[in-house]
């Protein structure tokens, strides 16, 4: 069985370890783009007001098996960040879940949109935020590097007027 829950200062370590094992083994290229400083130390990066840490935690054996986080951008955006699932844990519809208890928590803040800013080569992230209502708004080229921004209207009002204008 998987809970998602809050993370805890003992789940650090833990975080940082899945996080680095995918990024050294499915995007090695782009791992410079991606530094854990951020995850060594989980409450104090996504420690504030109107945001959160996420894992999901396999019951069994008492390993974080996935991750999700809530940045906030500004009083009405939230950046959707740290979207992994252990390789050995997938297919189980643990990114799903984490994903649901992330917009939960974004609509219980009172945040009108959240923003998945990614690279293409994180294309199983990007099909799971698009399964779940996200939208491309952006697709940048940088060289070798293609930077894809979706975003979700959590707000039927706020997208009835970006729709009309």
């Amino acid at each position: 069985m998987i809970t998602i829950r809050r993370s805890m200062k003992d789940d650090d370590a833990a975080v940082v370890d899945l996080i680095s094992s995918i990024m050294d083994s499915e995007f090695h290229d782009a791992k410079h783009a991606y530094p854990t400083e951020d995850v060594e130390c989980i409450e104090k990066a996504y420690g504030g007001i109107g945001e959160a840490f996420f894992v999901a935690m396999d019951n069994k054996s008492h390993k974080v098996v996935g991750t999700v986080a809530i940045k906030k951008e500004d009083g009405r955006v939230a950046l959707l960040r740290r979207l992994f699932v252990a390789t050995t844990h997938r297919k189980l519809k643990i990114g799903k879940r984490l994903i649901d208890r992330a917009l939960d928590f974004c609509r219980e803040t009172g945040y009108e949109e959240v923003v998945f800013k990614t690279t293409s080569k994180m294309s199983g992230a990007i099909d799971l935020c698009r399964k779940n209502g996200f939208v491309q708004r952006a697709h940048i080229v940088l060289g070798p590097i293609e930077l894809i921004k979706l975003s979700l209207c959590l707000r039927e009002d706020v997208h009835a007027k970006k729709g009309r204008a």
